[in-house]
């Protein structure tokens, strides 16, 4: 018996098998190789040996630690998805927890009344799919539809495993018993809270001594911990009726009926292939999304590495300058290969303003394009493997399509020159639009063995952490 590596999956094979599969090329390569290639060369190492006799339904031996990752804009919710994945959680159980904690942690950009979209590959299935729950315009001034719990909601419930209450309750725990101010939040109040009226419900909580709080400073948000707590024990029904979806219709100027109507769209994704992986985009109608930045990504793929990011921002119309939709972004990829991205945003800095009496909440504006961020990921969909899952957002003064931009400006090394999280993020230009956080893998071609890290932006906010456990023997 002897053990050899497919694809970073360490399995028992008989020798006949292992003489039968070919390894991969070892000698010295171009740094301008085709990454064609090399996913062709990596994947024929898993498919052959699948298809092989001895081959099929072989069991892992390993004592590796299994590490999943976590990314969110803010450090609490990063820690919040940490620990759902300590807890047995997947990457959509660990994303719907780090969204609805930023309800709490990140209000500036995030909020029940917002929305998003995400982007979800699902490793046993091998198939990625798009969670469309853009804040589009539904009621008078611009007034966004409340899209972000439904469309929470469907990705954990197609892309998770544990309870709803299970991803619910760490949300409304922060929200109760503040943890203390992020640098994020208190840089958005300072950048952006004269956007909250001075006698707003909303003021009184994020900025109770009338100034900008200091970093750790303790706020209580007893209205939206009751908001999460029903949707909590109630499930999320309960936030488009009875008393909170009556508040709401009333607040947003939203007809009752539309809003118990609503419900997020679940799509397939825009795809570039790269031989034996895929890049997914997210698929929705709106400009600077899917289609725009597989536009992009094909222009750009032959040019040196060191002009891509550049010249796929001026493709997309993403300046650097301007007033622009500030969104939020995180990331999953847990020990199965699943991974999860998703853009959030709440359509201008603390929506429009206006509070939301009696919820904790502010009204989001709607958005008309996907400027304000995207998300990403690269896998295998034959073995079912996840290589890279990213976000780019916008931070609101670097105009538009700066989401999208920041994006490309991750993906693209890790994706055609095989760049590692740290490479990646030290190669972003200090005026390239928007902010990114990812999880970018590498794989080694003398054995398949793969190897990830968190990466960010490092101008901005995020925080990555990893979680490992021991593989079983089996």
């Amino acid at each position: 018996m002897t053990e050899t590596s497919l694809l970073g999956l360490r399995t028992v094979t008989t020798s006949a098998c292992a003489d039968r599969v070919p390894g991969p090329a070892t000698g010295p390569h171009s740094p301008r190789h085709s990454s064609h290639r090399i996913w062709h060369r990596l994947g024929t190492i898993a498919i052959v040996a699948a298809l092989l006799p001895g081959c099929v339904n072989t069991k892992f031996r390993t004592d590796a630690a299994l590490p999943g990752f976590v990314s969110a804009d803010e450090p609490r919710a990063a820690a919040i998805g940490r620990e759902i994945l300590n807890q047995g959680g997947t990457a959509g159980d660990a994303a719907a927890a780090m969204a609805l904690a930023m309800t709490a942690t990140l209000p500036s950009r995030v909020g029940l009344t917002g929305g998003g979209v995400c982007v979800a590959f699902d490793a046993a299935k091998k198939e990625a799919r798009t969670i469309d729950f853009l804040p589009r315009t539904a009621g008078p001034g611009g007034a966004a539809m409340p899209a972000l719990l439904r469309g929470i909601a469907a990705l954990q419930a197609t892309a998770g495993t544990m309870r709803w209450e299970q991803v619910a309750v760490p949300a409304e725990q922060v929200a109760q018993f503040s943890p203390g101010v992020s640098r994020a939040l208190v840089q958005d109040l300072t950048d952006y809270g004269n956007r909250l009226p001075g006698d707003s419900e909303m003021r009184r909580r994020l900025m109770p001594a009338g100034g900008v709080p200091a970093i750790g400073t303790t706020l209580s948000q007893p209205e939206l911990a009751a908001t999460l707590s029903q949707i909590r024990r109630n499930g999320v029904p309960a936030f488009y009726t009875g008393q909170i979806g009556t508040a709401l219709a009333q607040g947003l100027g939203i007809d009752l009926a539309t809003l118990r109507a609503f419900q997020p769209k679940i799509t397939g994704t825009v795809k570039v292939p790269l031989g034996i992986v895929d890049a997914h985009f997210a698929q929705l109608p709106e400009t600077a999304t899917g289609t725009g930045l597989a536009e992009a990504w094909k222009a750009v793929a032959e040019l040196p590495p060191a002009e891509r990011a550049a010249r796929a921002a001026r493709l997309l119309g993403a300046g650097g300058r301007g007033a622009g939709v500030p969104g939020a972004g995180l990331v999953a990829m847990d020990m199965n290969e699943n991974s999860v991205a998703c853009a959030l945003t709440m359509g201008a800095p603390f929506g429009n303003g206006r509070s939301i009496p009696g919820t904790g909440l502010l009204a989001a504006q709607g958005v008309t394009t996907g400027g304000f961020g995207a998300p990403g990921l690269v896998a295998n969909s034959i073995v079912g493997r996840s290589l890279f899952t990213g976000v780019g957002t916008a931070t609101g003064d670097d105009g538009p399509a700066a989401g999208p931009a920041a994006l490309l400006a991750a993906i693209l090394p890790s994706a055609l020159d095989e760049r590692g999280a740290e490479a990646i993020a030290a190669s972003i230009a200090p005026d390239q639009p928007g902010r990114s956080q990812f999880v970018a893998c590498q794989v080694a071609q003398e054995n398949g063995v793969k190897t990830c890290k968190t990466g960010a932006d490092p101008r901005g906010a995020a925080m990555g952490a990893m979680i490992a456990k021991e593989r079983p023997r089996e």
